[in-house]
């Protein structure tokens, strides 16, 4: 194998923008939520939650792709910044704040007024959406 063939595999690696995969993960966790919770209510569980002292809403398909979006990009926009201002870090950061925000995040399935079957759900998509965007966005950035 020449020089040449043993380097191509890296530079096409490097080829690909560090935005992309962050865009496939975050689109992937927002069909992820959305089907968690089509497929429990297609199994009978009443997807409605309500927080204390408002109107119950229903949480399909829409609303959990909907909130993983939103959810997702602020996680991709503070892993941006800590890239760009403190870049060395960048990764051990990002990690221990996705860290507290999914502890924080398991917090309101237990005190919504919903079904345990919900609650269960619930607990399931930020599970589901931790596990696809967690590796991609706390993956180190390949050196240009």
């Amino acid at each position: 194998m020449s020089k040449i063939d043993s380097e191509a595999p890296s530079e096409a690696r490097r080829a690909v923008p560090v935005w992309r995969p962050r865009l496939i993960a975050l689109v992937a966790a927002a069909v992820a939520a959305g089907l968690t919770a089509v497929v429990a209510s297609a199994a009978g569980v009443e997807m409605q939650a309500a927080n204390p002292g408002q109107e119950p809403i229903e949480v399909g398909f829409v609303p959990g792709a909907f909130m993983t979006l939103i959810a997702g990009g602020l996680g991709w926009i503070a892993r941006a910044l800590l890239d760009r201002f403190a870049p060395r870090k960048a990764v051990l950061l990002w990690l221990i704040g996705a860290g507290v925000v999914f502890a924080v995040e398991m917090v309101p399935p237990f005190y919504t007024e919903a079904t345990t079957g919900t609650r269960i759900v619930l607990i399931a998509m930020h599970v589901v959406v931790a596990a696809v965007l967690v590796p991609v966005f706390g993956r180190r950035r390949p050196e240009a």
